[in-house]
């Protein structure tokens, strides 16, 4: 049984439900390459809660998957910049992914983590390799990195859940 099983198993039982749909936002964030958008869409939900609790915890799970690929990244970013020193073809994609970083940072990440049906553990790994904020204080460069994602996957989880109510879509059971 798969995790997204799981995750449709639990809609019965909000406690299990939230806690499942927000590992799986955080995996998603760090290692599973799939967009986390069915997660919301949960009508076994109380009525005031259908809306809000599915985009707290999409938000949530992002800050926390952001948390940890941020940290990643940073002790990565030194061993990127040794192997792609050497020359070559590596070494020409890896400065057009950090002209690409550098040109539309934060605004960037944002959008980018803001579109629904991305796959977050790609975007957030090059973010967070190519940090254009190197020289920047690493704390202040990891909260915004996390603060960022937070946002845009609350804005996310919005545009989704917005989108499914104008075309019809019924969160109700």
């Amino acid at each position: 049984m798969d995790l997204m099983q799981v995750l449709l198993d639990a809609m019965g039982n909000p406690l299990s439900y939230s806690v499942i749909f927000f590992i799986y936002v955080v995996l998603a964030a760090i290692i599973l390459p799939i967009p986390v958008e069915l997660g919301l869409f949960n009508p076994e939900l109380p009525a005031p809660l259908r809306w809000i609790l599915p985009i707290v915890i999409l938000a949530a799970g992002k800050g926390v998957g952001a948390y940890v690929v941020f940290n990643i990244g940073s002790r990565a970013r030194r061993k990127i910049k040794e192997i792609t020193s050497g020359g070559g073809f590596t070494t020409r994609i890896v400065a057009a992914a950090e002209r690409f970083v550098r040109r539309y940072g934060h605004i960037g990440l944002f959008v980018i983590m803001s579109t629904p049906l991305m796959v977050d553990s790609v975007s957030l790994y090059l973010f967070s390799l190519l940090n254009p904020h190197e020289q920047e204080d690493a704390t202040l460069a990891e909260r915004n990195f996390v603060l960022i994602n937070v946002a845009a996957g609350a804005v996310r989880g919005i545009i989704i859940l917005a989108v499914a109510a104008l075309v019809g879509i019924r969160l109700t059971g």
